[in-house]
């Protein structure tokens, strides 16, 4: 089975930092598992009133990608460990992690993007899809900008296309997120005060990240430059510490 591992990354600092702190991880797990590595270095098209996370909806368009079995598009701002195993996902599906509804439910949520319910939210950071999916993605594109980007309306359309194979979540470990484990969320999500508390090395958000980097295979920092940086190093420190501990052949 021919598999693309693919991600857009546009813009010097986008680059920069996908270099340092994501694409060696990528290489690996690509060579590990005999997946073709993609990254897409220009937008895939111009579209009006939309935001650049839109792009990945003409992911499938690109001929590059003509052939593959499955084609899986990573948010550029996702590490992967050295121990994540293959994405496996059954023909015909499209693979994904579910998102639970910060709004208590999901039809509360779908209703703050002006959408009908539906039967899940899917997290679309992370997506094994295929050829046959192109209907699905060029759907999505005809409904607005949200705050969310293009999660609600790609969620909404791949959950009523019924494909959905739900992913493990080690599958894509949204870091800002799981955070709220450790620390309340005023702290969280306040970036000033979650910078200090950075420089401050507080311990709970230590803890996180290193439980977070530990327990998970893909760690998607959603765009936090510190998360990414601090996962990054984590991680390192990790497979230091494996590499030291690992038996020596004689």
């Amino acid at each position: 089975m021919k598999i693309a591992v693919s991600t857009l990354v546009v813009g010097e600092r986008f680059e920069k930092l996908f270099e340092k702190f994501c694409l060696r991880s990528w290489e690996h797990y690509c060579r590990s598992h005999k997946y073709e590595l993609f990254v897409f270095r220009k937008p895939f098209a111009v579209l009006e009133g939309k935001s650049f996370a839109w792009q990945k909806l003409l992911l499938l368009e690109q001929p590059e990608l003509t052939g593959f079995d499955k084609i899986i598009w990573l948010d550029a701002d996702i590490i992967i460990a050295r121990n994540a195993p293959p994405l496996e996902v059954p023909a015909g599906k499209l693979g994904c992690v579910l998102e639970t509804p910060f709004t208590g439910s999901i039809e509360s949520w779908y209703r703050l993007f002006s959408l009908p319910p539906t039967r899940e939210i899917v997290q679309t950071g992370v997506l094994a899809l295929e050829a046959a999916h192109r209907p699905i993605m060029q759907q999505a594109l005809a409904y607005p900008e949200t705050g969310m980007y293009e999660m609600p309306a790609l969620s909404w359309c791949i959950s009523q296309a019924g494909v959905t194979y739900q992913l493990d979540r080690r599958f894509n470990a949204l870091l800002g997120t799981l955070m709220l484990d450790y620390a309340p969320r005023w702290m969280v999500t306040n970036k000033l005060v979650k910078e200090t508390l950075w420089q401050l090395h507080y311990p709970p958000l230590r803890r996180a990240v290193a439980d977070v980097c530990t327990q998970n295979w893909f760690i998607h920092a959603a765009g936090a430059k510190r998360d990414l940086s601090k996962a990054s190093q984590y991680l390192a420190h990790l497979d230091a510490s494996n590499a030291r501990t690992a038996p020596h052949s004689p």
